[in-house]
């Protein structure tokens, strides 16, 4: 009898830790590798860029240090947030749109041509080695640590087209870009915070968002 008991005892604990499991929130990270509205996350780094160059030199997302430009130009089901342009630790505070998947670039660097056939290969090489400048990456989301960003690394590897959002638009392949972004689902409504911090050489690059998701 003792034995069934223990026996009935360990299958209801295990029983209850399957159930804990079950119901434990899943994480928010989609996997670098995930197709993402049937797009590798790597176009979507594309978009981001071009999304970025839409928008004047100087009065860019990027350079934005209060928030008020998060909407601006932003269309569809993934949202970005853009990355900051390392002169000052910026904080901004932005409205999302309910549903709206997240991308988060932590740190890139990008390499342009302006040959109208440039060695795609070689501009990527370059962008590799730029990124081995990167350090001290870092992320967290309401306060919790987003660790291993080293595997959110995504590259163009070809080269693709930055103006294909200008005015006059433009589709020549002349860039290709390297770096670490995260794709987050969408969040639940209300506040969220997203810190994201680099260092490339000597310079930090410090962004923190205030979201209120509604």
């Amino acid at each position: 009898m003792r034995f069934r008991f223990l026996a009935l005892a360990a299958l209801a604990l295990a029983s209850l830790g399957a159930f804990a499991a079950d119901t434990k929130p899943s994480s928010p990270l989609i996997d670098p590798d995930d197709f993402v509205f049937d797009h590798p996350q790597a176009e979507w780094a594309e978009s981001y860029l071009q999304w970025i160059a839409a928008f004047p030199r100087g009065s860019s997302p990027v350079s934005d240090t209060t928030g008020a430009l998060c909407g601006a130009k932003q269309d569809g089901d993934v949202w970005f947030l853009a990355a900051s342009d390392g002169t000052v630790p910026v904080e901004r505070k932005c409205v999302v749109p309910s549903g709206k998947t997240l991308f988060v670039p932590i740190a890139l660097t990008v390499e342009r041509s302006g040959n109208k056939d440039p060695e795609c290969g070689a501009l990527a090489r370059i962008a590799a080695e730029h990124l081995m400048r990167v350090s001290d990456l870092a992320m967290t989301l309401d306060g919790q640590v987003v660790y291993n960003l080293e595997r959110f690394r995504q590259a163009t590897g070809g080269c693709f087209a930055p103006g294909l959002r200008q005015v006059p638009r433009s589709a020549a392949k002349t860039s290709v870009a390297d770096g670490w972004y995260v794709m987050l689902q969408p969040l639940p409504a209300g506040a969220h915070t997203i810190a994201i911090l680099a260092r490339f050489d000597a310079t930090v690059f410090s962004t923190t968002y205030r979201l209120d998701v509604r």
